[in-house]
């Protein structure tokens, strides 16, 4: 369900293959800091930039507030492996989907913020997530919803 660049992205990011400042270091590229640029409160990595940034802390807590607070994995550790799991259902297909956004707009932002020296609000953002799930499920295809699935795309869809 999820765009194809945003699973790509996705898929870079679960196998810690995206170019953070700290893998550029490890690389013996010559950086004149290795803090995050979006919050220049830490090293750059893989992990802080998708779990410990205060940016990506905003976007995964209005993710929760939209999607559910029970469902979200809490550790770079945990995310890796809850991606591993089946896509059974529909409401695991937007959640996987939602991630893949959030990585991809999480991704999206720090480079804004190395090449254009600016950075994203966390509403705007969140906003474009929105659409692009909202998108993908518009064109499904009429199939089968469960009616566990039923009330949860009411939720997802109305807000």
């Amino acid at each position: 369900m999820a765009v194809p660049k945003y699973r790509f992205i996705l898929w870079q990011a679960s196998l810690s293959h995206l170019l953070t400042r700290d893998k550029l270091h490890q690389c013996n590229l010559v950086l004149p800091s290795l803090l995050c640029l979006v919050c220049e409160l830490a090293q750059e990595s893989h992990a802080h930039l998708f779990f410990d940034c205060p940016f990506s802390q905003q976007l995964r807590d209005h993710l929760l507030d939209w999607l559910g607070r029970d469902i979200w994995p809490s550790t770079y550790a945990s995310w890796c492996t809850w991606m591993c799991g089946k896509l059974k259902s529909l409401r695991h297909q937007v959640l996987a989907a939602a991630l893949a956004a959030a990585v991809y707009m999480v991704w999206r932002n720090r480079n804004l913020c190395v090449f254009e020296m600016r950075s994203l609000a966390v509403g705007p953002v969140m906003q474009l997530i929105k659409f692009s799930i909202r998108s993908r499920l518009a064109r499904l295809t009429k199939r089968k919803v469960r009616a566990s699935e039923v009330a949860f795309l009411e939720t997802i869809t109305q807000l």
